[in-house]
């Protein structure tokens, strides 16, 4: 083993085979050897990171690590992942972990500029005792990232380049394409409510647009259902207008060095990721400077410097609700496929402006009139026009310096300074589109962001006899600052400018300064006796700034202890058990995450808010926020038991861990009257549990000198419990979540669905029908009943969004110099809303929006047995009820990676030693239960119009010096 010791900032040269990078976990204010390690952390290697082909380094861990889920909200470069450890933490407040990069925090929204080729390695910190150190901000986990460190007496130089081409990962639903098949529905949806002859004569009112050509409107479709086969006016596909194929290329250039009084990793960084959306991309220039320094026996010093440009263009995708009808992701998949994406005359013939140019078909009536709301739209046309950028300047540096006092003492001092300037621009032109009625218009948001961390360690190391101690006591002061700048101007003068100097009208502006502080004490204790026996524990007082003065304080603790069974003399002789360990912990934590009803973190919660405005001249001065003074930290219990066991020389290791973490005092913002001009309160109301069992296990099956495979495969199963609600709720409940489908009630699940339950279609009628409970005069619910009116139906418990069981399974190879890993993750169980598939499953209400091709088995009379109601637009069958959730099960070929490093003596030629070519695939293939949805975009069960996640297939080379 590699014995490193405690301390913050550690350099650490981790060697490259998978037993010695286990044996050293990065952890709070240091480093522990696995061994020794009472708690619960999964290290994930920097070159597992480099295989994947990602802007964001939190989209890496998608079924790396055993309890870690990762919520791929969107397929947009440069957007960065959703981290939840061991389940949701929170209802109100924030569910998201505590990054730390070198030692420091860092802020969550910048994790997309740090580049993965920079990163030696990444822990996740899963329980009190691993995270209980960084007291309230860990209430959620830690993920600790450690960057790349210089060598000593040795230099090197690595270049890594790869090109690539990206693609759309997740393909459409299985909407119609067919224009006749769209128009023959559409009539069919009238003739059900009239006659054949009618419904001909009415088509063209309903869908607006004949696609025919020379073909009377009230010819399409003729009386007795059959549809015109003359030729069509266009044959345009929306998705390949807006969609394209994006390129990728990425360079990483270091350097690595030093002697045995200075080491240096200095790096350069360049990502261009061009987006399957038409001119959306990620453009990031990285750059990081790594020095430590001995000065003497007794003194070394670190330094970290970081700078990272990035440029996100995102398009309207960002917005992914259903009625957005500027997000390409919606529009292309929800427009009918009768509507032209260009102009045509009426032959069918493309038209084009005196220039020669495209020109695009808004369906406003100047070419064709759209139903459905997708008039005045057009968003290949607008992509082009409209602006969505994202601008972040990011900075970080990070200082240390180590003083040996004396012998085991010694005296260590970081600083860590984050600085993001942020630009954002909205714009939306003049021309078409949501601001053409007034000429357009440009949002302008700057945010400057910055946080400044001081800690100051003491730690003393002794070792007596079979004894070993290890002492940690420290002061930390945290302060950030967010200054926030906002514009909002309209009618532009010239296309394409979107700044404020090209438009004449001010609409509003706003600005305001937020501020944050924490100030903390802290101190930790680990124990051994003989390499056998662990003991630490740890305690953290930290005072946040975001209660009133009489809350501000909150004391964490926690305490562990481990036992190496194989140290023992009964089991030292047994040769075929290399390790054999138990270890528990139980600590408590805080989380000050307070969030508002929107998701932005508020900082003074404690304090009403007030907005002021102008009101004919006069000050008009109006709360929008009421503050809690007795709001206080909520609070978490957690016991984490493990064990860790490893056979036949390490060829085979099995790690299992069960958890249970309770959260008391739980944020809830309790309504409040409306007439108080308010809608909500924060209060300290609900408890939680979160209990499961997660287990890794890895393995060797060969290991020649020629031929290595290994294996690994993570698990986690969990629960999730409401412990407690508000007296006052208890009886009904608190609904909530995306468009109420959810409810929280004593003993269920903050995952639980509450919504109508389908009753399947009334075999004689075609009718939708919902189950509806039947009642005695007193209002007891004797047992249930049908109903074909919506309004009538009852809501039900409908099991869980929560999966029974997610994980990552992953297989490398090396023959020679042949290299070939896959890397896959899982869900099964659980349940998914497909609001999506809803929208597509309309019955004639919504004419224009286009159809899933399951509504060709809508009820006949010549069809009976279906569960798809008669098409009759008078209906609203397609309403929220238990016929659109979906089992979310879903398993994904994440990455594949194939390699081959040349043999060194070919290498001479070029002065390199070493060289290697490679291919790599992401996003390979996601199976899931139906075609064009994809549950790992959503944390909570509702399927929204998400940016499509993206397949990645690249060609690159690394080559070292």
């Amino acid at each position: 083993s590699q014995e490193v010791s405690i301390k913050q900032n550690v350099s650490i040269i981790l060697k490259s085979d998978t037993e010695m990078l286990d044996d050293v976990v990065v952890v709070a204010y240091g480093t522990a050897k696995k061994s020794s390690f009472t708690g619960s952390a999964t290290a994930v290697s920097g070159e597992k990171i480099a295989k994947m082909q990602v802007s964001s380094v939190s989209k890496a861990l998608e079924g790396a690590a055993a309890g870690v889920q990762v919520i791929n909200t969107s397929g947009q470069p440069g957007e960065n992942a959703k981290i939840r450890i061991r389940g949701i933490g929170s209802f109100s407040a924030s569910s998201a972990p505590l990054y730390v990069v070198d030692g420091m925090p860092y802020d969550e929204e910048s994790v997309n500029a740090l580049n993965p080729a920079d990163i030696e390695s990444m822990s996740i910190l899963k329980d009190a005792a691993s995270a209980a150190l960084y007291g309230s901000r860990a209430a959620n986990g830690v993920v600790m990232i450690t960057t790349k460190k210089g060598m000593v007496d040795k230099s090197k130089v690595t270049l890594d380049a790869r090109w690539g081409v990206n693609t759309r990962g997740v393909p459409e639903y299985d909407i119609m394409k067919d224009q006749r098949e769209y128009v023959l529905t559409a009539w069919n949806t009238l003739k059900n409510q009239s006659t054949g002859a009618e419904a001909s004569e009415e088509l063209i009112g309903s869908i607006g647009y004949n696609p025919f050509i020379g073909v009377a409107n009230n010819a399409m479709v003729s009386a007795d259902g059959v549809v015109s086969s003359a030729a069509l006016r266009h044959n345009d596909d929306w998705a390949d207008a807006a969609l394209h194929n994006g390129m990728r290329q990425e360079y990483n250039l270091s350097l690595q060095g030093g002697n045995a009084k200075t080491t240096h990793f200095l790096s350069l960084g360049y990502l261009k990721d061009e987006g399957i959306l038409r001119h959306t991309d990620f453009e990031r220039i990285s750059a990081r400077a790594n020095i430590n320094h001995t000065v003497n026996k007794f003194i070394d010093i670190n330094g970290n410097l970081a700078y990272a440009r990035a440029e996100k263009n995102a398009g309207q995708s960002q917005n992914a609700s259903l009625s957005n009808y500027s997000n390409a992701f919606m529009f292309t998949q929800q427009i009918a496929p009768i509507y032209p994406v260009y102009a045509y005359d009426e032959n069918g013939n493309r038209i084009y402006d005196e220039e020669g140019n495209t020109v695009y078909d808004f369906g406003d009536g100047t070419y064709s009139t759209r139903m459905g709301g997708f008039s005045n739209q057009n968003v290949a046309a607008n992509s082009g026009l409209d602006v969505h950028q994202t601008l972040n300047d990011n900075f970080n540096g990070r200082g240390t310096i180590n003083i040996n006092i004396i012998d085991g003492l010694k005296a260590t001092a970081n600083i860590g300074y984050d600085l993001m300037n942020q630009i954002r621009t909205d714009h939306m032109n003049q021309l078409y589109g949501d601001a053409a009625n007034v000429n357009g218009r440009t949002y302008k948001y700057n945010q400057r962001i910055e946080s400044f961390t001081a800690n100051q360690l003491l730690t003393y190391s002794k070792a007596f006899g079979h004894h070993n101690i290890d002492i940690m006591a420290g002061h930390e002061s945290y302060s950030y600052t967010l200054k926030y700048q906002y514009a909002h101007k309209y009618n532009f003068y010239t296309i394409g400018n979107p700044e404020f100097n090209n438009a004449i009208t001010m609409s509003d502006m706003n600005s305001y300064t937020q501020e944050h502080s924490m100030e903390s004490f802290f101190g930790r204790v680990n124990y051994d006796f003989d390499n056998k026996y662990y003991l630490s524990a740890s305690i953290r007082s930290d005072e946040s700034s975001k209660f009133h003065p009489d809350h501000r304080r909150g004391t964490f603790w926690s305490v562990g202890g481990s036992w190496r069974l194989t140290q023992e003399e009964f089991l030292k002789d047994v040769e075929w058990l290399s390790n054999l360990k138990l270890k528990a912990s139980y600590g408590t934590q805080g989380n000050d995450g307070i969030l508002d009803i929107n998701g932005y973190v508020v900082y003074q919660p404690y304090l009403k808010q007030y907005s002021v405005t102008n009101n004919n001249g006069d000050f008009s001065v109006v709360e929008t926020y009421r503050g809690n003074k007795d709001l206080t930290w909520e609070k978490s219990k957690n016991l984490n038991i493990g064990l860790e066991a490893a056979f036949l020389n390490n060829r085979l290791k099995l790690e299992t861990e069960y958890f249970l973490k309770k959260t008391s005092d739980m944020l809830y913002n309790m309504p409040y009257p409306i007439s108080s001009g308010i809608s909500y309160v924060p209060m300290n109301l609900l408890d939680m549990q979160n209990k499961g069992i997660e287990f890794t296990i890895s393995a060797t099956p060969i290991q020649t000198k020629d031929f290595i495979w290994n294996l690994s495969f993570n698990g986690t199963h969990y629960s999730n419990k409401i412990l407690n609600l508000p007296e006052d709720k208890r009886e009904n409940g608190i609904i909530h979540g995306t468009a109420s489908l959810f409810r929280l009630m004593e003993g269920g699940s903050i995952y639980d669905l509450y919504t109508y339950e389908y009753a399947g279609v009334n075999p004689e009628t075609g009718a939708a029908q919902w189950y509806m409970d039947e009642k005695d005069a007193n209002g007891k619910v004797t047992g249930r009943t049908v109903t074909e009116d919506y309004t009538q139906a009852s809501k039900y418990e409908l099991g869980s969004t929560l999966p029974d069981f997610q994980g990552g399974f992953s297989t490398d190879f090396a023959y020679k110099g042949i290299d070939l890993s896959i890397a896959t993750n899982f869900q099964i169980g659980g349940k998914i809303y497909d609001s999506m598939y809803s929208s597509f499953m309309h019955a004639g209400s919504n004419i224009g929006s286009n159809w899933h091709k399951d509504i060709l088995n809508a009820w006949t009379p010549e069809n009976k047995n279906t569960n798809v109601p008669i098409m009759d637009g008078a209906q609203n069958s397609n309403s929220q009820s238990s016929r659109f959730l979906i089992n979310a099960s879903f398993f994904n070929i994440r990455n594949i990676s194939l390699g081959y490093t040349f043999p060194k003596e070919w290498m001479k030629a070029i002065s390199a030693s070493s060289a290697r070519i490679y291919v790599s695939a992401d996003n390979v293939a996601l199976f899931s239960k139906r075609k064009g949805m994809d549950p790992r975009q959503y944390a909570y069960g509702y399927s929204a119009a998400n940016y499509s996640a993206i397949r990645t297939l690249s060609f690159g080379i690394n080559l070292n010096f």
